[in-house]
């Protein structure tokens, strides 16, 4: 009896001290994560959305006023704008994008930063807290979850692929929306995760809850609406697929009523006072009946002929002027309708951000890919840059977890065969709820992104990767635990094949090692250039802008480190094309010309950003047109002395 306890005491000590290693791992590498966001963060400049969100972010806790930015949920500009209420800033308020302008958040957004006397750096080092925080706890919930879900094991070696993505190094810090939309993703379909599994009261409001807070985050997330309709049926199928059609049909309708709760918690308890609190001093029309005549009129002109300074700002003009080429109309004039309703005001203004998105994700986005420039969408961009811009160390742990799952798929189908197809697939559904719900996801957010007729970056399809690292280390840490299949007994026969089991399995270990090694070494490699992350199969982040160009290369984030190569080099003037949110003016003053394609060459130093490079040297395709002026044609045959931060070209013309 002493030895066994002496056993079991020893198998408690250990698996404590496993548990306690790696949640220090974890801890560690989130740690590094956060380290590598900050300090990376110091040298750049105000990227291109930020010149939008932050002064939005302000105007929404000063002011309670959501005229600015309303494409965009407030909760991750909230986060990023909180520590500037304790800074002595002076806001634009008597400014035209403040007090006349429909939605003016790009010359709000340069006065606020660079024109009113605030300190621009500043500003954007405090605004930048919030977001690394809340990657953070990102990565502390999927560690979390994860090790609820999968184990821990499977935890830490996702957090780890986490912790150190260039994607979300990258955009980590950043004030805009696309790890917090991954972070609303996350919880939500996690939350939800965790009701099915155990339907209580307590776990419908959380999941209600997180729902909410998900859709407050980014427009986006409003897909979790009919994703979270077909996996509640598609858990209902598995888990009852045995019973009557009659049975089946009612407990599929009562699902859905459970998963309308889960909405209306969410909408209700966290959407409504969200927005209230945005819109409460945001006027909601003008008081005279003619102005509202005169608004309603001008819809036939594009709000053209509005005299927007004498109509004054209020929520009922914004929404008609945001939504005047909006189809169907009758949805359009639904949601005009209610902006100037006191109860309905908070939901017209969270509508208005859904069909604002709506109406740019049809419109297109002017890029650069692959040697083209277009304003439509190709259906290879993401695969593309998915393929150039992750580690391919990711890309080997992804066709090795690919590879484990098929041959278990063959396996299983030759063990079972065929028949009784309906009862496996149930009994595989059940087993593997989890892993199905977020490839399913994966395959589902990817299919709407590539069909989206939008191309911006690798950004946009980052809420997969949570799902894709909790996945790939599912299945290859389950792999790697894998019992011996084989009798035991005292021969000789047994003992070799014990030795070739554990030896193989080690062998496994260490590939793996090696493979996550290569990984976190080929990202830390690039440090401070996260944005600019280009893998072995690019040739490297100085290639990157020959494949892609915008968020994936270019999003402004040089123009300080363009500054400080203009101070080093003693260089009196230099002629600008750029792309960002910084202001040459405010980093380079009166060194600065503003210079452009038609202008053509002039003797001296020349920079560009390689967003306009690519643009002016790529072949137009579709819409997009380009005139022989405007193409650069003058820089074609000239080398750059240098590229600062891989995104902005220098040249010295004589």
């Amino acid at each position: 009896m002493k030895f066994i306890e002496y056993i079991a005491k020893g198998i408690m000590i250990y698996n404590t001290f496993s548990w306690k290693m790696v949640r220090g791992v974890a801890v560690l590498a989130l740690l590094a994560m956060f380290l590598f966001m900050y300090t990376s963060s110091q040298g750049e400049s105000a990227i291109m959305d930020e010149l939008a969100h932050i002064p939005a972010g302000y105007s929404y806790l000063a002011y309670g006023d959501m005229r600015i930015n309303p494409e965009h949920p407030p909760i991750l500009k909230d986060i990023a704008a909180a520590p500037l209420l304790f800074l002595d800033l002076n806001f634009p308020e008597q400014s035209k994008a403040w007090l006349h302008d429909v939605n003016g958040q790009w010359d709000l957004g340069k006065h606020f930063l660079y024109e009113v006397g605030n300190d621009a750096d500043r500003i954007v080092f405090w605004s930048r807290i919030g977001p690394m925080l809340l990657t953070m706890l990102f990565g502390f919930l999927l560690f979390r979850l994860g090790t609820e879900f999968f184990g821990k094991r499977v935890a830490l070696l996702a957090t780890i692929l986490f912790a150190f993505s260039p994607a979300l190094l990258a955009h980590g810090k950043y004030v805009t929306t696309d790890v917090a939309a991954a972070f609303g993703f996350f919880i939500g379909i996690a939350y939800f995760l965790k009701y099915l599994r155990e339907p209580s009261r307590r776990n419908l409001v959380i999941a209600g809850l997180m729902f909410g807070v998900a859709e407050g985050l980014k427009f986006s997330l409003i897909l979790l609406i009919p994703f979270f309709i077909g996996i509640g049926l598609l858990w209902v199928w598995a888990n009852e697929h045995d019973r009557s059609w009659k049975y089946l049909f009612g407990s599929a309708v009562r699902m859905l009523g459970k998963i309308c709760v889960i909405f209306t918690i969410g909408y209700i308890g966290i959407i409504w006072p969200l927005y209230q609190a945005h819109v409460w001093n945001y006027p909601a029309a003008p008081a005279d009946p003619a102005h509202r005549r005169e608004i309603v009129a001008s819809q036939e002109s594009l709000c053209r002929d509005l005299d927007i300074q004498k109509i004054g700002v209020s929520q009922y003009r914004d929404t008609v002027c945001n939504l005047k080429t909006f189809r169907p109309r009758v949805v359009a004039e639904t949601f005009i309708w209610m902006s100037d309703k006191p109860v309905l005001r908070p939901f017209a203004q969270y509508a208005l951000g859904v069909l604002m998105v709506g109406q740019r994700t049809v419109g297109g986005n002017t890029t650069y890919f692959l040697g083209e420039v277009a304003r439509d969408a190709w259906k290879s961009y993401f695969p593309v840059v998915y393929l150039l811009k992750e580690p391919l160390a990711m890309h080997v742990l992804t066709l090795g977890a690919l590879v484990i799952a098929l041959a278990g798929l063959r396996k299983g189908i030759r063990a079972e065969g065929f028949a009784r197809i309906r009862e496996r697939c149930a009994a595989f559904l059940r087993r593997y709820f989890l892993e199905v719900t977020m490839v399913l996801f994966i395959a589902f957010y990817w299919l709407t992104s590539i069909t989206a007729n939008l191309n911006i970056g690798v950004r946009h399809i980052i809420p997969t990767f949570p799902f894709m690292f909790l996945v790939v280390s599912r299945i290859i840490l389950g792999n790697l635990r894998a019992q011996p299949q084989f009798a035991f007994d005292l021969s000789a026969n047994t003992l070799k094949s014990l030795s070739r089991f554990y030896t193989k399995k080690a062998m496994k270990y260490i590939v793996l090692i090696a493979v996550v090694i290569w990984y976190i070494v080929s990202v830390i490699m690039q440090y401070p250039h996260f944005i600019t992350y280009f893998n072995e199969l690019a040739g490297g982040p100085q290639n990157g802008y020959k494949y892609v160009a915008d968020s994936n290369v270019d999003w402004g984030q040089d123009m300080k480190r363009l500054a400080q190569f203009v101070e080093d080099n003693n260089i009196d003037k230099i002629h600008l094309m750029y792309f960002g949110g910084g202001s040459p003016d405010y980093y380079l003053k009166d060194k600065y010309i503003p210079w452009w394609s038609s202008r053509g060459p002039e003797a001296g130093w020349f920079a560009i950003s390689a967003t306009f490079l690519d643009e002016a040297l790529g072949t137009p395709v579709g819409r997009y047109t380009r005139t022989p002026e405007d193409s650069y044609l003058w820089l074609v045959d000239k080398t750059p002395v240098t590229v600062i931060g891989h995104s902005i070209f220098i040249y010295k013309l004589d």
